[in-house]
């Protein structure tokens, strides 16, 4: 549509320049003005193109006839060329996402794959969709975002930090030939001046070697008592195979190489604990920027979903939680004291949930010296807080009231927890399982059990005399696993 208006706006300028004598020049302001709509414009010229014309020996009823339909296209066309490539585009990109969901998220995660907060988005709307999002792999991903035969999406390779196209152009190729079975087997066969020491952490750290083998993310990282950790005595490993490979194959009475390349023994994998959840996923986001396996705050999803209230949004965006109190879990990334311009001292706090990352101006001294304490960087808190004009002025600000532990949300609870079934599932072995579960998880907090007849609309409450429970994360995933829902009641 855009391409079939230039052509006819170009029509317009060239009929203009035969017919009426026209210039270049005013052929050009005749189109802009049509484009653009500029009515002025247009009567201005009105009388130079019938003048012109005539001048020729045109009829002016022909003319009139001419100019009459100009206007009309400058009417709607520029609105309507460029509408229809829209409708055309968004139906589509409607129809892909709708047919092929995962292709085209894939497609699009590629797209912005330089953009972290755009990726964060769309890996946000795959979770909605219920398409899977799985973090590189060495044997499955590609340069960039990819469907596998599951119908998951695969993380691609170059969108991990401090890796370019060549050593991801290597390993792909060497994989096609056969997948990569260990560590040791990857460092024998790709080029390891593209697959060097800096390439190899970014994979380990990003889970891309995960698959190779048993060997766990810590024991690439291990400190050797040489001072060196053991990803270099992989390489080390790698490059003496190599060596030997090649120097036996350019021996004129050598044999194929193998024996001897093999005499580059394997070097022992030490033994050594693995990473926490949380140093796992904080260094899967400092080489790949955002999240994959997991989240921090997933270990208080729970207490987020039932307990809190707000996210970090509403730091950023204000005006939608006018008068609101607010509940909002966060971790906090960074804590920076500095001096206002009249000698005051204010925090800027860097924060981080699901969703955003924030930095935030804490201005209010009387109150952050009291929660001082809590701001260690990599502490999961929860801050209490309500949306208000600043003083003197009209912007809307989240004033921090309080800071707290996110640990101590489940600590401090006071209220009922409701434990729902479905009456059609239960039997004799589901109630000596509940019997048992609940009756190691005691604890403080107050409990009732709902069983719900979802054919009769029936409900019935059971209230437990003499047990409470230890509201764990452990309980709420052995309840999940039965299909019993904990909320609040």
């Amino acid at each position: 549509a855009t391409y079939g208006i230039t052509v006819y706006q170009e029509q317009v300028m060239l009929l203009s320049q035969k017919l009426a004598n026209f210039s270049k020049g005013d052929a050009d302001v005749l189109r802009k003005a049509m484009g653009k709509k500029q009515k002025a414009v247009l009567d201005k010229m009105k009388s130079q193109f019938i003048e012109g014309a005539q001048k020729n020996g045109h009829p002016v009823d022909k003319l009139e006839k001419i100019w009459k339909d100009w206007e009309a296209f400058a009417q709607y066309a520029f609105n309507k060329s460029h509408s229809t490539c829209y409708a055309w585009v968004a139906y589509q990109t409607a129809y892909l996402k709708a047919n092929y969901p995962a292709e085209y998220m894939a497609a699009v995660l590629s797209n912005n794959m330089n953009d972290l907060k755009q990726v964060t988005f769309f890996m946000a709307e795959c979770q909605r969709m219920g398409i899977e999002v799985l973090g590189p792999d060495v044997n499955e991903s590609k340069m960039t975002f990819t469907v596998n035969k599951e119908g998951a999406i695969r993380f691609g390779l170059a969108a991990i930090r401090g890796i370019g196209s060549g050593p991801v152009e290597s390993i792909i190729e060497e994989r096609t030939k056969a997948p990569f079975k260990t560590p040791f087997d990857l460092v024998r066969r790709v080029n390891l001046r593209q697959v060097n020491k800096r390439v190899l952490e970014s994979l380990v750290a990003a889970g891309a070697m995960d698959s190779l083998g048993t060997m766990h993310r810590a024991q690439y990282f291990h400190e050797e008592g040489n001072g060196r950790i053991f990803l270099e005595t992989i390489l080390r490993y790698g490059a003496g195979y190599q060596d030997n490979q090649n120097s036996s194959q350019a021996n004129l009475f050598g044999d194929s190489g193998d024996s001897n390349a093999m005499a580059v023994m394997e070097p022992n994998v030490p033994q050594c604990p693995q990473w926490t959840p949380t140093n796992r996923l904080r260094k899967e986001k400092e080489v790949i920027g955002i999240f994959i396996s997991g989240h921090p705050l997933d270990e208080y999803k729970w207490d987020i979903d039932y307990l809190c209230n707000g996210t970090l949004d509403a730091i950023n965006n204000p005006v939608n939680y006018v008068n609101r109190e607010l509940i909002i879990p966060f971790i906090l990334i960074d804590m920076e004291e500095r001096t206002t311009k009249k000698g005051g001292t204010f925090l800027t706090l860097t924060m981080e949930d699901f969703q955003d990352t924030v930095k935030y101006n804490w201005f209010d001294e009387r109150t952050f010296m009291r929660y001082k304490h809590f701001l260690v960087p990599g502490t999961f808190l929860v801050m209490r807080g309500r949306i208000e004009k600043e003083r003197f002025k009209e912007e809307l600000r989240f004033n921090i009231q309080s800071i707290d532990l996110l640990s101590k949300m489940r600590e401090n609870f006071d209220k009922t927890i409701k434990l729902e079934l479905s009456a059609s599932e239960i039997d004799q072995i589901l109630v000596q399982w509940m019997y048992d579960v609940l009756g190691r998880n005691q604890g403080n907090v107050s409990f009732v059990i709902d069983i719900q007849d979802e054919l009769e609309k029936l409900s019935v409450r059971l209230s437990p005399r003499g047990m409470r429970l230890n509201l764990s994360n452990e309980l709420i995933k052995e309840l999940a696993k039965k299909a019993v829902k904990v909320s609040l009641n």
